[in-house]
């Protein structure tokens, strides 16, 4: 009877682990059961929450294209014209400097030829001008060797100082 006894007890537990585990298993049915609603309580209040945000992002990003657009075609005029004027501007530079040069070059001509005909002047100043200057100054100043020598007085030199004169010269 120990044997029957320890057996009934056994089944008894083993009854009863099946009775708790059936009680278990109901419990996480209804659990699960109610779950569908919470996610659904949950997904009804995210979305009461997100779709005024959601709204208010389609509404700025439908507003903002066309200010975008414009801004866009705005500026690719702006670089069109950026591009334009600095060709413009380069090639008036590029005729500025050919300008300079060409300037530059008629200057050095103009100094060049400037130098050569004061140069020239000059040689026909001396030739013309200075050499007959310069003759008549010696025409003048030999007439007035010759006139200091008539009218000035005639010494008589003496032995002594011809003597002097050539003892100076040695």
């Amino acid at each position: 009877m120990e044997q029957s006894a320890g057996l009934t007890i056994a089944l008894i537990l083993v009854a009863l682990a099946a009775l708790m585990q059936a009680g278990a298993m109901i419990g996480i049915w209804l659990a699960v059961r109610k779950l569908p609603g919470q996610v659904e309580a949950v997904r009804a209040d995210v979305k009461q929450r997100l779709d005024p945000l959601t709204g208010a992002v389609t509404e700025i990003v439908s507003n903002a294209r066309e200010p975008l657009r414009a801004i866009t075609t705005n500026m690719a005029e702006i670089s069109k014209m950026l591009r334009d004027r600095t060709g413009d501007a380069d090639a008036l530079v590029a005729e500025l400097v050919d300008k300079s040069r060409a300037q530059i070059l008629r200057v050095d001509q103009m100094v060049s030829d400037l130098v050569r005909k004061v140069e020239t002047t000059s040689e026909a100043v001396q030739r013309g001008v200075l050499a007959p200057i310069q003759e008549f100054s010696a025409v003048i100043k030999g007439m007035q060797a010759g006139l200091e020598f008539l009218f000035s007085r005639r010494r008589t030199t003496t032995v002594s100082e011809a003597a002097q004169d050539e003892q100076l010269f040695i």
